[in-house]
């Protein structure tokens, strides 16, 4: 259905009216782009009411396929509009084409291209790879699924552009023409969308190029596992894990590529996965010219994104609270995302898990395992109480459910409170750590993960911060 190549600049040029489906950022973005190249753009969308018109010649609403093709010469799909859309059915009859907002932009970049997939792991990857380029190429940005759409900054004259891509993304586009790319892991995930394993893996794995004799690919090889066909033998196909070239090691914490073993101690996100997540950002960054002296000096400087694993710094916390950590990873919308991020923990350590949110059609099997080798207390709040509650009750072990984070939140203080009194239940050689990761989608309550990770925090300071003068 989609543009099975990139068209040219110049066949764009050729084009005057446009029909972007589905607004939000990504479609305004594009619309933006295109007017500023004097097209006349159209916008298609469930929410027409909702849409900002001073950037749209016109704005239709979504159910009228034929009213709104009439004159349309090529439409600029948004990534959360589903592909069975019957605009897009009637566009296929039509030979319309259809560009996602990530290829419109890859037509008109010039400069270096990197792109990171995934399950998880694919926002901390971006920003790592991008933060071991930028010293040596400061006129470079990153972008795409990570919250930065690309065609807001692709007419620019960069060095490098560093791009997180979603299997929605890739599935909606051709070749990207990337110089390397990178398959951090593969989890279920988005199968409302994709339906199988092997559909969702075919959509990330339009990611390579491999055709090209320069570009990398960096590839956990579990992806595999997933999919139709096997791993292929190409020398521009490089694995990264146990027993391949690129891996890491623990204790202490290296990173090994082929060229050189980087001293990972001082790295400051902690755990195997994050150090996996630094094995791909290093190999990207060795891609494109940048040295190991370079990339050793920069790992100390990270400083992780915001609701990924984020410690929550309170205003004016109570001095009694001191001895608590509380870490707001509202990014994590999964349970293999929420299971990673507790990886380093064990049994016995000072834990308590809040999950909530809308959970998505993954077994909750492997959470339940590792949650009773954990024995911590669980609140659930939201719609996943719902969820799983049954599979939940039936482990035995008690659970705490409200309806939203605000209950939440007060009832967690009351039991820090009594944890507090009955000092025996606290280690007075590890804090006690509170892991706000929901595991789930963020809609039941919030428009976004972080509109929900915000509350969060400012639940946190409020309820635990000393507000008495």
């Amino acid at each position: 259905m989609f543009s099975e190549t990139l068209p040219t600049p110049q066949a764009i040029q050729n084009l005057h009216s446009f029909l972007i489906l589905g607004g939000g950022s990504s479609g305004d973005s594009s619309a933006k782009l295109l007017s500023s190249l004097g097209k006349k753009v159209t916008l298609s969308d469930r929410f027409p009411e909702k849409a900002n018109h001073t950037i749209y010649h016109q704005v239709l609403s979504d159910n009228e396929p034929h009213t709104v093709l009439s004159g349309i010469e090529c439409i600029i799909k948004s990534p959360g509009v589903l592909p069975d859309h019957p605009i897009l059915l009637v566009a296929k009859q039509k030979k319309i084409p259809i560009l996602s907002e990530i290829s419109l932009a890859r037509i008109f970049f010039q400069g270096t291209a990197i792109g990171i997939t995934g399950t998880d792991g694919k926002s901390t990857t971006t920003a790592l790879a991008f933060h071991l380029i930028q010293k040596k190429f400061p006129n470079s940005k990153m972008g795409g699924n990570i919250g930065i759409p690309f065609t807001s900054f692709c007419l620019e004259k960069l060095d490098i552009v560093v791009l997180e891509l979603s299997s929605y993304q890739l599935d909606d586009s051709p070749n990207l023409k990337l110089t390397a790319s990178a398959i951090l892991n593969l989890a279920s995930d988005h199968l409302e969308r994709h339906k199988t394993m092997e559909s969702y893996a075919e959509a990330k794995w339009k990611i390579q190029n491999l055709a090209d004799k320069k570009h990398n690919c960096f590839i956990n090889p579990s992806f595999f596992t997933y999919t139709t066909f096997t791993k292929p033998k190409n020398p521009n196909l490089h694995c990264v894990g146990e027993n391949e070239s690129y891996y890491v090691s623990l204790n202490p914490d290296l990173v090994h590529t082929p060229s050189h073993v980087y001293d990972a101690s001082r790295f400051p996100l902690k755990g195997k996965h994050n150090l996996m997540n630094l094995c791909f950002a290093i190999a990207l960054a060795e891609v494109v010219g940048i040295s190991p002296e370079e990339i050793q000096a920069q790992l100390e400087t990270f400083q992780g994104l915001p609701h990924r694993f984020q410690s929550v710094e309170i205003k004016n916390l109570d001095p009694k609270y001191k001895s608590l950590r509380f870490i707001n990873d509202s990014k994590s919308t999964n349970l293999h995302s929420m299971l990673s991020g507790i990886s380093g923990f064990q049994k016995g350590d000072p834990l308590l898990l809040i999950l909530g949110g809308i959970p998505k059609e993954e077994p909750i099997e492997p959470f339940i395992k590792r949650w009773k080798e954990l024995e911590c207390p669980l609140y659930v709040y939201g719609k996943a109480k719902e969820v799983w509650l049954e599979d939940l009750n039936k482990t035995g072990i008690p659970v705490s459910y409200f309806d939203t984070l605000d209950i939440l939140v007060l009832e967690l203080k009351m039991n820090i409170e009594k944890l507090l009194v009955e000092e025996s239940k606290l280690s007075k050689e590890k804090n006690l750590t509170v892991i706000f990761s929901p595991a789930g989608a963020s809609f039941d309550l919030y428009k976004n993960f972080e509109e929900r990770g915000n509350h969060f925090v400012a639940l946190l300071n409020a309820t635990f911060g000393n507000v008495t003068p």
